[in-house]
């Protein structure tokens, strides 16, 4: 999806910290655009005074997120290319991967990362799943990338959780787990349409969560094998939390509008927990200092 002039102008202002209503993004293609960009965690919204905002948490990521998904090096210069009618396609390509703007990933692949001494193989030669201390494990060839059967890939949402992820050791006992970060690509859903192994998503206890696990990764891969990771205890747990403006706000996500949580089976009772208590659960609760 190519980035208007008029979507392009509204980044540049949220890249300078500026807060946008999310009324100002009204035409059909601007907000397809601002949900995309939503759903990838680059923009935020916010609420005050009843009005939803849009903002832009860390611009760094929006400036890698442009680089390596629509080839843009530089917001500013691509806006006044646009607004020159009278550019070229050379001078165009200059600050776009292409002059049609496609998506372009610069690095076309995933993180994985585990407590435990599993051995993989890529290319055919042993590689260990378990990084150094500091380090994360970063698959870029994917297709060759190969683990074995008794191991259950976790999905996690959250980075600080997954650079964290020795914390939640104790929720996965009962399983041989290899915890995966997707990036801003397609390369994770690849893979797991590739191998067989069990899924389990790991993600916060709401209803943009559970939209997240649907759309995202039942949805594209084979259901009978996915999980969404939710405790023993849940329902105590959201009945204590005091996390009720998150579910308010995500009320009017769009991903959320659109699914009937009671169609899937293993996530219809949460949603229905997190409904009848109107609160919502961040998987940080479970972590073990």
């Amino acid at each position: 999806m190519n980035l208007s002039l008029k979507f392009s102008r509204q980044l540049f202002k949220l890249s300078n910290r500026e807060q946008i209503p999310k009324g100002q993004f009204r035409s059909q293609s601007t907000r397809k655009l601002l949900h995309v960009f939503l759903t990838e965690d680059v923009l935020r919204t916010s609420t005050k005074r009843n009005t939803q905002y849009i903002c832009c948490p860390d611009t760094k990521y929006l400036e890698n997120y442009l680089r390596e998904t629509h080839g843009i090096t530089n917001l500013e210069k691509y806006i006044a290319l646009l607004e020159n009618t009278q550019a070229t396609k050379s001078e165009k390509a200059i600050h776009a991967s292409d002059t049609k703007v496609k998506y372009k990933r610069v690095f076309d692949g995933f993180f994985v990362r585990t407590y435990h001494d599993f051995l993989g193989t890529l290319h055919g030669q042993p590689i260990s799943l378990k990084p150094l201390h500091g380090s994360w494990l970063y698959i870029v060839d994917f297709q060759k990338f190969h683990i074995n059967s008794h191991i259950t890939i976790v999905g996690v949402e959250n980075v600080e959780t997954f650079r964290y992820i020795e914390r939640y050791a104790h929720l996965f006992d009962s399983i041989k787990p290899l915890f995966l970060l997707r990036y801003n690509n397609n390369a994770y859903i690849e893979w797991l349409k590739q191998i067989k192994n069990p899924y389990l998503h790991f993600g916060d206890f709401d209803l943009s969560a559970l939209a997240i696990y649907i759309t995202e990764f039942r949805s594209k891969i084979d259901n009978s094998r996915c999980r969404f990771f939710i405790p023993d205890n849940i329902e105590t747990l959201i009945k204590m939390s005091k996390n009720r403006n998150l579910y308010i706000k995500q009320l009017d996500d769009p991903k959320v509008k659109n699914i009937n949580f009671n169609k899937y089976e293993e996530v219809a009772e949460l949603a229905q927990l997190i409904m009848r208590y109107q609160k919502v659960l961040e998987q940080e609760s479970l972590a073990i200092s």
